[in-house]
């Protein structure tokens, strides 16, 4: 059950072909085969939508109403708008993070398990996690603000009452443990990867001797995302390209940019499969991730990878095999990453064939059988 959209269409998908998916609670999606972001290719009898709840939530932010609070607002409707006989009628609830405090409460008195869906770290590591990397609250100002005590405490209550946590990285695992979540809750299970990524990094291309590489960025163009130090490092970096490619305000982003960026702005799931097939290296410095599911798109795609170990990096890459893993935050090792990739295009494009094997183990298929075995069983 969840009122937005994140990965849990292809969490229901995956239920589905294991046999075990009683209903699909959401926001607004469509039942449908068709590969796509608000698809989900279950029957339409299991799917239930409350599209209203999510035009509402809009209408308000856009209206410029406080952004916690508003989405608190639409997930504490969402959760009471499920009738008691779905309580009734299945085994385990499934709920998301800032999502699933009264789906929680519900479950337990209906006497049936609850399941977290963690899919950021922890929000109280932020500010840590940034002092960590020798950053402040001019580096990332939304890090250090206090954040809305409803949400804390539902947070908080999700937590506690969660029969299972799954977080999809080990660095969302270690932030939860930091912060009072047992360990003992906690399974990490990576997320999948669609076919048509995997299809592209299978007929991918090789690169065109003496062409510039292109280094591909795809994500919210914010702060969150490591985009200053991206930027910072790219400064003086010759024989290469940037593309970035994603939503938000490009403006104060263009005033730090120097040569060979391209502002590429956001697209479809067909708009960011053209991007990955030109592009030779794929580049995501996010300061604080809860996987980046992105990356395992880019390694399908035949993309090796330069990020940090404050994403899904770690349980995806070996160092300098895949891709390349840099410090959260530091300009001078991500700048050398990226040098490295240019110097040497032969060994960029043997990572690049590795990261394709590897995104092979991440099949969406696979994650449904893992989280039944793992996480249902």
């Amino acid at each position: 059950m969840h009122p937005g959209i994140q990965h849990a269409p292809r969490l229901a998908e995956a239920l589905e072909r294991e046999g075990v998916l009683s209903c699909f609670w959401t926001g607004w999606v469509q039942a449908g085969a068709a590969p796509g972001r608000r698809k989900v290719a279950i029957p339409t009898e299991k799917l239930h939508t409350r599209p209203w709840v999510e035009v509402a939530a809009l209408l308000l932010h856009r209206a410029g109403l406080h952004p916690e609070k508003v989405w608190h607002w639409r997930n504490a409707i969402f959760q009471q708008l499920i009738p008691d006989v779905e309580f009734r009628n299945a085994e385990v609830v499934i709920g998301f993070d800032t999502a699933g405090w009264i789906l929680a409460r519900r479950a337990k008195r209906a006497g049936k398990r609850f399941i977290l869906e963690q899919s950021i770290a922890h929000p109280a590591a932020r500010p840590g996690e940034l002092r960590k990397i020798g950053c402040g609250a001019e580096v990332w100002p939304e890090a250090f603000r206090p954040r809305a005590g409803i949400v804390v405490e539902a947070e908080r209550k999700e937590h506690e009452l969660a029969d299972r946590v799954v977080a999809a990285s080990t660095f969302t695992r270690q932030t939860l443990v930091e912060h009072g979540v047992a360990e003992e809750k906690i399974r990490v299970l990576p997320y999948g990867v669609g076919k048509e990524f995997l299809e592209a990094g299978k007929m991918r291309k090789e690169r065109v001797a003496g062409r510039k590489m292109r280094f591909l960025f795809l994500g919210h163009l914010s702060a969150r995302k490591g985009l200053r130090q991206l930027l910072e490092a790219w400064r003086g970096i010759e024989g290469g390209e940037l593309v970035l490619m994603g939503g938000g305000d490009p403006g104060p982003w263009r005033k730090i940019t120097e040569e060979n960026v391209i502002f590429s702005g956001g697209g479809d799931r067909n708009r960011v499969l053209e991007e990955m097939k030109k592009a030779d290296v794929f580049v995501f410095p996010s300061l604080f991730e809860g996987f980046g599911l992105v990356l395992l798109e880019a390694m399908a795609a035949g993309l090796p990878v330069i990020t940090t170990q404050n994403t899904g990096g770690p349980d995806l890459i070996g160092q300098g095999q895949e891709g390349r893993l840099v410090s959260a935050g530091n300009v001078k090792e991500l700048a050398e990453a990226m040098v490295s990739s240019i110097r040497d295009p032969a060994r960029t494009a043997e990572m690049g064939q590795r990261a394709y094997v590897r995104a092979c183990q991440f099949t969406w298929e696979s994650y449904g059988r893992k989280y039944r075995e793992e996480v249902l069983g």
